[in-house]
């Protein structure tokens, strides 16, 4: 079974913390000006999901060494 890595959290949590942000801006006019800010973020968590996917894969690929104690 495979673990979840550290770019697949930092990605889910950054697309949570844009769309957050977007909503925001659709109440408050202060947060409006920073919308681009927020689809940045959003960009960075994707691409953060796109990482830790990929090398999600790559580890999937390799067998795992075992550590013998002598």
């Amino acid at each position: 079974m495979e673990r979840i890595n550290g770019e697949i959290l930092t990605g889910i949590s950054l697309i949570v913390l844009a769309i957050l942000f977007i909503g925001a801006a659709q109440l408050n006019a202060v947060w409006a000006l920073i919308v681009t800010g927020s689809y940045m973020i959003l960009a960075f968590g994707f691409a953060f999901l796109a990482l830790g996917l990929v090398t999600l894969m790559k580890n999937r690929n390799k067998p795992e060494e075992k550590h013998s104690s002598h």
